[in-house]
């Protein structure tokens, strides 16, 4: 009976047993979609909460939900098989999250309980899925078990914090739990490295992974895109609002020509596992940064108060940085950036910085040329070395 039970059903595919050339499946794809929400959620109520309790809410919330979707996207790729159990797991998460979701401006209003319980429910059903892969595969218990005691540890503490005598306390607790979540596995380090030598696994981020971040990124550029166009669909009665509705448009497309110029086809690498965790660290960063620019974009357009525009700044030189962090390392980068691209990309964000000083109605067509040089010269220079 067992046996039939799992040919109808299925089993989770054991952490040794690979996919070459993975592609990314239509599931897959469909879980992506409840993030177009959450993050157009973040930019709404980031308007509304303009304020350092407002930032901190917005980093809580993007580290809590990216952090399922990063554990979602390792256990489709190391686990997940073609069976009704995948499809029926995945789709539980997706209205999980999706529910989760609807809890957003409580949080920023400073209401958790409701957020803490929806949360929990979707933790518990890829804990769940990870449990059922060490039941079947005993040997991948060196890295899966640890995982989930600091998960069962991070829950107690996240649950428990509903009951905190004051919401100081709440928030310290439920920081502490956050902490818990998104570092087990890069503590876990150790562990990933005896349990990858001893069963043959290789070190990297298969091209699946890396274009499922790519599909992330484009889900955040597609929220920026979007709020421009919303301002202009209210208000475009001027020549004023097409010349900012044009440089905001070129500001999102010198991002994408940039970041996917830089990205495409990088294979990723390493020795030891903890190089692997800082990439997807980094590029976790690097989201957060393009959803806080979708902010300031459409911020910048609405409005001609000037610390949108330094936000702006501020953020478009961090994701410079994190790009540049992301392709220069031969920590994990197979072939990193050259060293003239290095140099041309800490130009950019050197003159992106400068801009703080210049009026924004000059300083915006001046990063707007930065990212458009520095994305066009790096495509150029791919195609001029296939």
């Amino acid at each position: 009976m067992t046996t039939n039970h799992r040919s109808w059903w299925g089993a989770p595919r054991t952490i040794t047993n690979t996919i070459e050339n993975r592609k990314i499946s239509w599931l897959e794809l469909f879980s992506d979609l409840v993030y177009v929400v959450i993050i157009h959620s973040f930019v709404e109520n980031l308007s509304a909460h303009f304020n350092l309790y407002g930032f901190v809410t917005f980093w809580v919330l993007f580290l809590f939900f990216f952090n399922t979707w990063t554990n979602m996207v390792l256990y489709f790729d190391l686990h997940g098989e073609n069976n009704l159990r995948n499809v029926c797991f995945a789709l539980l998460q997706i209205v999980a999250v999706a529910i989760t979701a609807t809890f957003t401006p409580d949080v920023f209003a400073g209401h958790y309980t409701g957020f803490i319980l929806a949360y929990s429910f979707n933790q518990l059903i890829y804990m769940y899925l990870y449990l059922k892969t060490m039941i079947a595969d005993p040997l991948h218990a060196t890295t899966t078990r640890p995982f989930l005691i600091a998960y069962v540890i991070g829950e107690a503490l996240f649950i428990g914090s509903i009951w905190a005598p004051s919401l100081a306390v709440q928030q310290g607790v439920v920081i502490l739990s956050l902490v818990i979540f998104i570092s087990t596995v890069m503590a876990e380090s150790g562990n990933f490295d005896r349990e990858f030598k001893l069963r043959d696994i290789p070190f990297e981020l298969n091209s699946a992974v890396l274009e499922r971040y790519g599909l992330f990124t484009m889900i955040v550029l597609g929220e920026s895109l979007a709020g421009i166009i919303e301002h202009m669909s209210e208000e475009h009665t001027h020549l004023t609002d097409y010349t900012h509705f044009v440089i905001a448009m070129v500001c999102i497309i010198g991002t994408w020509l940039l970041y996917y110029t830089l990205m495409d086809e990088r294979e990723i690498t390493a020795h030891r596992y903890w190089p692997i965790s800082l990439f997807r660290g980094v590029h976790r960063f690097l989201i957060a940064c393009l959803t806080l620019q979708s902010f300031f974009i459409a911020q910048t357009v609405e409005s001609s108060d000037p610390v949108y525009y330094r936000g702006l700044i501020i953020v478009t030189v961090l994701i410079l940085c994190a790009l540049l962090a992301l392709t220069a390392p031969k920590l994990y980068n197979v072939t990193p950036i050259a060293s003239r691209q290095v140099t041309w990309l800490c130009v950019g964000i050197a003159g992106t910085l400068l801009m703080m000083w210049v009026p924004a109605a000059i300083g915006s067509v001046v990063i707007d040329l930065i990212l458009l040089t520095l994305g066009g010269w790096t495509w150029v220079r791919a195609e001029l070395i296939k």
